[in-house]
């Protein structure tokens, strides 16, 4: 007896020692280039983060760094060179790379509501562009669509027309906003949104354009700014890619891979879009409160600024022409699809 139980002893530990160690978790590091109590980082990241280790049951983790790992226009390349796993992208900063979503981005090609405008993007840029491979070795698991920006004057003197704008010397987050504004004749300093404290502060310009409400409070330029232009249709609606790397995404089992799609994508860039929409409220009002005055624009300067702005969509359609696409259906599209989600919202 003592035998047997010797025996079944030296097996038990012989079969625990070449048993299979358990399965580390695939860890990914996604980068937040805003800083870091902006609600990109504090609100957005943990509930990717919840929604990818709940949805993978722990098999997949992420953490974001306390302090960005590259600069902002270098996301997308940080991610596939390896400097991070993953990372939130302007897509402005990648129009040379992934130009087809930069459809979203286009004057006055846009929605109300980044909840809404969010899912439309995500479905028009699947229903065109998924099996163009735009990304390269970086996988898109969902988007983001900022607020529509307003035109903020840091004089007392508000902007109501395109000669006020072409008149002062004006920041404009770079392309299809620095762009347009160089059609009214201003000259312009183009930057990414995290700099503008730094130039508005010292008094470089005179007014700026390309962010929404939420932005103005979150980059702390409340204090510069005297007056905010709001158009009833947007220039402009920054828009934004969620990337992992293709080289960490292949490590993802398939089943992992499917149970992060099912809880990224259209329904994340809802949750995103609200998230903004709420904070471009509480910016706005809170700009109300410090003594910012709102201005009605005027469609003459919609107008205007239209005008100026259809080079760059004509541009974008023709070379969406050239890779057989036909880029005013896709705009159209987009367009048709945010009607749609407003009013499914509404009823």
């Amino acid at each position: 007896m003592k035998l047997k139980l010797t025996a079944g002893a030296a097996a038990l530990a012989l079969s625990t020692a070449f048993a299979a160690p358990a399965t580390a978790a695939e860890r990914v590091i996604f980068n937040c280039f805003f800083p870091a109590k902006h609600y990109v980082c504090t609100v957005m990241l943990p509930e990717l983060k919840n929604r990818i280790e709940t949805a993978t049951e722990g098999r997949v983790k992420v953490n974001t760094p306390p302090k960005s790992l590259a600069a902002p226009p270098d996301q997308y390349d940080g991610v596939v060179g390896g400097v991070m796993d993953g990372a939130l992208q302007f897509n402005a900063f990648i129009a040379n790379k992934v130009p087809g979503i930069q459809f979203s981005m286009l004057p006055f090609v846009n929605g109300t509501s980044s909840a809404v405008a969010g899912p439309a993007l995500w479905d028009t840029y699947n229903k065109f562009f998924a099996d163009k491979d735009e990304y390269g070795e970086a996988k898109l698991i969902s988007v983001y669509a900022s607020s529509g920006n307003e035109i903020y004057s840091l004089t007392d003197t508000p902007i109501e027309t395109i000669e006020d704008i072409g008149s002062r010397k004006m920041w404009g987050l770079p392309g299809i906003v620095a762009n347009t504004l160089k059609g009214t004749g201003s000259s312009v300093v183009a930057g990414p949104a995290v700099q503008m404290l730094e130039i508005i502060s010292k008094g470089v310009v005179d007014g700026y354009v390309g962010v929404p409400w939420g932005s103005v409070a979150a980059f702390k330029l409340g204090d510069y700014t005297k007056s905010g232009t709001e158009l009833e249709n947007k220039l402009f609606q920054p828009t934004f890619s969620f990337l992992i790397s293709k080289a960490k995404w292949d490590k993802f089992s398939a089943e992992d891979q499917a149970a992060i799609m099912d809880v990224m994508g259209a329904d994340f860039a809802k949750f995103a879009g609200a998230v903004q929409d709420g904070a471009n409220e509480k910016g706005r009002n809170a700009m109300i409160e410090a003594g910012v005055k709102i201005v009605e624009g005027s469609k003459e300067l919609e107008n205007g600024l239209r005008e100026l702005g259809q080079p760059i969509t004509d541009k974008w359609i023709a070379q969406m022409a050239e890779a057989g696409i036909d880029g005013q259906e896709v705009i159209d599209f987009y367009l048709a699809r945010i009607a749609e989600l407003e009013a499914s919202m509404s009823n």
